[in-house]
């Protein structure tokens, strides 16, 4: 029976990723175009909303992880999902600036807490040689609910639906359903399965003060905060960038949608070459440099040229998060006990460069409608120095059952 359930498990938070990390947060940046219009925001402003969703995440990742250990997955999310749709709702009945960014950091402070939470789930529920590939599962599912949110937001549901507000509205409802599917059908692992003896066990106090004395914690902290920063500016604007410089919106929220969608296909084959390599280490910084060069390139490519630029890149910097959150389970120190706390950790590292990226780098469009790509680009270059301080252990996963 566990066998059998824990794919299902793991089907449930795959699609709890999709759904709330991806969907519901996803479908903005292909809406900002209808919703700067509709509420008079410059680019500056647009940078600021998208940002201010990954703000929430700084206050509430760490919490997230720490609650996680002491009071279980199931609990956590099924709080977390309900709420996150009945916040996710009320940013339609935004009217101004200052209405959608109370809303949008309200929204932020549970959809944030999903990435926090999803690791723990494979370590609890899968044996050390399928930790890596249930990840990348996830990572696939996060990818395919923002590839719907990007395709279909803007040149789909908003004409259908009348206008931004009611696509938000309906792409509320998953949150909610999956919330109620979590208090039907989860369970933590039975009391006579090896990991049941560390939930509940954990204080928050012992966990917070195990986890910020490891180095190797921070050090990859560091290096998601450069990357996700970056990826997070390059999803919010490269949208708005293409429309901007002339492209129709089918076409521009396609590379939106392509870069995704690639993403997702490369995630479970890059994470596999890592494990055919026997180093998930440098395939974590191939995905990174792979993925700064694709963001130099961008502004100086054109037509057909963009969406080569994207795929390329796209499937190369897909396994990035999937590895590290392999890598920092791997921490000694870190295992099943801490991981719910060290994912917290670190997603608020990444979150705080996830909430700075956009803002800065669509400021930088005064400047030039390209700049920002540059300062994404160097932002990202940022975390590549932490590797030569990255020690422990770094296996390669065995998929062999």
């Amino acid at each position: 029976m566990k066998s059998k359930y824990k794919w299902y498990i793991l089907l449930l938070t795959m699609l709890t990723v999709g759904g709330l990390a991806g969907l519901e947060t996803y479908c903005m940046p292909v809406l900002f175009k209808e919703i700067s219009l509709d509420l008079n925001l410059n680019l500056a402003q647009i940078g600021t909303i998208w940002g201010i969703n990954s703000l929430a995440g700084v206050f509430v990742a760490l919490p997230a992880g720490l609650l996680s250990d002491r009071f279980g997955i199931k609990r956590t999310l099924i709080v977390v999902c309900i709420l996150t749709g009945i916040l996710s709702a009320l940013r339609g009945f935004s009217s101004n600036f200052i209405t959608l960014a109370i809303t949008m950091l309200l929204f932020g402070l549970f959809s944030s807490i999903i990435p926090c939470i999803a690791p723990k789930v494979t370590v609890l529920w899968f044996n050390h040689r399928r930790i890596a590939l249930a990840n990348a599962f996830i990572n696939v599912f996060w990818n395919f609910g923002s590839m719907i949110g990007t395709m279909t937001s803007a040149t789909v549901f908003s004409p259908l639906l009348g206008g931004w507000r009611n696509v938000i509205f309906v792409f509320s409802i998953p949150a909610i359903l999956l919330g109620i599917m979590w208090l039907i059908t989860g369970r933590e692992p039975s009391k006579n399965e090896e990991t049941a003896q560390i939930l509940h066990s954990v204080s928050l106090r012992k966990a917070l003060s195990e986890i910020i004395h490891i180095r190797e914690v921070w050090i990859l902290g560091i290096i998601e905060m450069s990357f996700v920063g970056s990826t997070v500016g390059l999803l919010g604007y490269l949208s708005l960038y293409l429309k901007n410089s002339g492209w129709d919106v089918v076409a521009a929220d396609t590379a939106t949608t392509l870069l995704i969608t690639v993403g997702a296909v490369g995630v479970v084959p890059m994470t596999i070459l890592a494990n055919r390599f026997r180093s998930i280490k440098g395939t974590l910084i191939l995905s990174i440099v792979a993925s700064i060069i694709g963001v130099v390139i961008l502004p100086f490519v054109h037509g057909a040229g963009v969406y080569y630029v994207l795929i390329i890149s796209g499937f190369l910097r897909s396994p990035s998060l999937a590895l590290a959150n392999t890598m920092l389970f791997e921490i000694n120190g870190v295992g099943s006990v801490y991981g719910g706390t060290a994912i917290g950790l670190v997603t608020s590292m990444s979150l705080v460069g996830a909430c700075i990226a956009p803002v800065i780098g669509n400021s930088f469009a005064v400047i030039h409608p390209a700049a920002p790509f540059v300062f994404w680009a160097i932002f990202s270059a940022l975390g590549l120095p932490a590797f030569c301080f990255l020690r422990g252990k770094n296996k390669a996963i065995d998929y062999a059952t």
